[in-house]
């Protein structure tokens, strides 16, 4: 099977033009950076760089921001003359044109028709902003230390420091799957896991002016980093990018809308290599190999330490996958043979077997899949029958990585919990190498005839391969919802906040399943309105404080589900209740988290808000239901967002 990423765009398409080259802005051409702009539609526009630093940019006034149109737009990457040229790997963006009442996302779409949905996880964290706009800025803390005078030991006395730094070791560090490498004398990575376990500073006095010093310190250096990176480069330094891709500091100023992890992450990576840091593997088993595996003190000291960098190698390319997967970037670093040797699957669990290894490479083996998945596309003249074969078998391989993982967090003595949520990472990468062939499919298909179905049109060996794909997909989103609410609140709340974002994302996918199904006349069997409430219940229980991307994501979520319950066409389709019914089903959408304002059911003229009667299964009807077993329905259901 063929797989190749480099020189080739996740999204390039036959017929697209390559966008014209037009001068950096003025501060990325004064330091001699990559300068792109991903979202030209946003007011004001600005460069990436400058919007992730929060620094002005020369665009801003000179640059007006693109109107939604229907024509497929093009990347606009800016060119540096004096910098290096950048790769193909610019997000490049293909807007829903199928109409409204076939979409998934069309209960999105409808008020926010601007929201790319071929770039599902980058449409997600969108919306997942939107919310806060409404929000009553934070008091405004006093600030006792300028921006020269901030330092760690300004901010926090030694012991308050150690504090937050074994705060962050017992609950962040085995997420990382290995031990951050500190400098005796550096202070960058304690800077960056003071302000992470910071977050969970609650009623301590004086915490509010400690999370935002902190803040404050931490954006400085890393803007500083960012500008001269060449001086920055070491270990520390890839670190504390590393960590502040997956958590943003929270409790001080309001976060920067422009904050963006995978931007922090390249900027790791690029470090990284220049250290040589993706080479260790290679050297790792080639040290090993020498004198018959029999090493001097000296071999093993060498041997250790390019050790704990192959594993940050091996984390960062993880990272960066996790990142990127689902917005449109292809990621530039790469996982290479070597490095999954390294972290193999154990053939016998022993006192030897290194866990944190362990998760690296189930980790590692499945976004090499979803990565393999999604570059595989579906282009004019390709045999269509070869690349669904080449999907199907990506699609089983995931099916063995579910295998060797499922039984972990139950049957092994330690760190079950972050075996448990390896899942969620799973079954996202499933989900998104299903979502990215059906919008393929649905492409390939080409114009179809008013009032036919396109599915008939896509019929690799002459199969219903979308209804399969579609039964596969719900079936998967469900599978990962309930690993959410199955997982430990207590741990939970320290998970990477890119995880909340693939749980709402698996959420906002099933709703917009019901959506469908109710327009068709259709119930959707099962326990889903529990799943969605609870899933609400989890997210708000482990938000540890406002903007908190779990917070974030039980916002968004409530909307969605607002919405779900003052769709009006639903009325009918559900029977009515009577008082002897239980009512602890309800979809509860009140409380003090305001619901979105674009996702509000009063956006929907002449219709009122609506509370789903508890769905009460009877087994009879269960069986008898011809709904799960009718390919026309499963293929109706699996409408994606694509092309007409």
């Amino acid at each position: 099977m063929k797989r190749s990423r480099e020189n080739k765009d996740e999204f390039a398409r036959p017929g697209a033009k390559k966008p014209k080259s037009i001068s950096a802005c003025t501060s990325c051409k004064k330091h001699k950076t990559r300068c792109e702009i991903l979202d030209p539609s946003k007011n004001p526009v600005r460069c990436h760089r400058c919007q992730v630093l929060t620094i002005p940019c020369s665009y801003e006034g000179t640059i007006l921001p693109t109107a939604s149109t229907s024509k497929l737009p093009t990347p606009t990457i800016l060119e540096n003359t004096e910098a290096e040229k950048p790769r193909s790997n610019a997000m490049v963006a293909y807007p829903s044109q199928l109409p409204p009442t076939d979409r998934i996302w069309a209960f999105v779409t409808e008020d926010h028709s601007g929201i790319d949905w071929s770039a599902p996880m980058l449409a997600i964290q969108h919306l997942s902003r939107l919310p806060f706009a409404s929000f009553d800025p934070p008091r405004e803390v006093p600030q006792a230390l300028s921006v020269g005078d901030l330092t760690l030991s300004a901010i926090l006395n030694e012991e308050r420091q150690r504090y937050l730094l074994d705060l962050f070791d017992e609950r962040y560090t085995p997420w990382l799957n290995f031990k951050p490498i500190r400098n005796a004398n550096g202070s960058l990575l304690d800077i960056v896991c003071c302000a992470i376990a910071s977050r969970h500073l609650e009623n301590v006095p004086g915490s509010a002016q400690v999370k935002t010093e902190l803040q404050r310190l931490t954006e400085d250096s890393i803007a500083k980093m960012i500008f001269n990176p060449r001086p920055s480069e070491s270990v520390e330094a890839i670190q504390a990018l590393l960590i502040l891709s997956l958590w943003a500091p929270l409790g001080g100023p309001p976060e920067n809308e422009g904050r963006d992890g995978r931007l922090l992450i390249a900027s790791a990576v690029s470090m990284a290599m220049n250290l040589r840091l993706n080479q260790a593997s290679r050297q790792i088993l080639a040290l090993r190999k020498k004198n018959g595996g029999r090493h001097s003190p000296e071999d093993s000291e060498v041997l250790q330490e390019m050790l704990e960098k192959a594993r940050l190698w091996i984390a960062l390319t993880n990272t960066e996958s996790m990142l990127c997967v689902g917005t449109g970037r292809v990621p530039l670093s790469r996982r290479s043979p070597e490095d999954l040797q390294l972290v193999e699957y154990p053939k016998s669990f022993n006192d030897l077997v290194n866990y944190g290894d362990l998760r690296l490479g189930l980790t590692a083996s499945s976004f090499d899949l979803v990565e393999e998945g999604n570059s595989n596309r579906l282009q004019s003249g390709m045999d269509i029958d070869a690349w669904y074969d080449e999907i199907m078998i990506v699609l089983e391989r995931l099916k063995r990585i579910k295998r060797l993982l499922a039984p972990l967090p139950v049957v092994l003595d330690y760190h079950q919990f972050y075996f448990h949520m390896l899942q969620i990472y799973e079954d996202m990468s499933r989900v998104l190498v299903i979502y990215h062939a059906l919008q393929d499919a649905r492409a390939s298909a080409g114009p179809i005839p008013s009032g036919e179905s396109w599915h008939a049109y896509f019929r690799p060996h002459n199969t219903e391969a979308v209804g399969e794909m579609g039964r596969d997909l719900l079936q998967t989103v469900e599978s990962l919802l309930i690993h959410l609410v199955t997982a430990d609140t207590r741990l939970l709340n320290t998970a990477p906040d890119n995880l909340f974002t693939m749980v709402a994302l698996a959420a906002g996918y099933l709703i917009g399943v019901k959506f469908l199904m109710a327009r068709g006349g259709s119930h959707l069997l099962g326990g889903s309105d529990l799943i969605l409430a609870k899933t609400v219940t989890h997210l708000t229980s482990v938000a540890v404080g406002p903007g908190h991307a779990a917070q974030r994501a039980a916002l968004l979520l409530k909307g969605m589900i607002a919405k779900w319950e003052g769709r009006a066409s639903v009325v009918a389709s559900y029977p009515t209740p009577t008082s002897d019914r239980p009512t602890e089903h309800t979809v509860t959408t009140t409380g003090n988290t305001p619901i979105p304002e674009f996702l509000e059911p009063s956006s929907f003229p002449g219709q009122q808000p609506l509370t789903l009667p508890p769905f009460e299964l009877d087994f009879n009807m269960f069986m008898d239901s011809t709904v799960p077993l009718n390919p026309d329905f499963w293929n109706n259901m699996a409408h994606m967002p694509g092309y007409e």
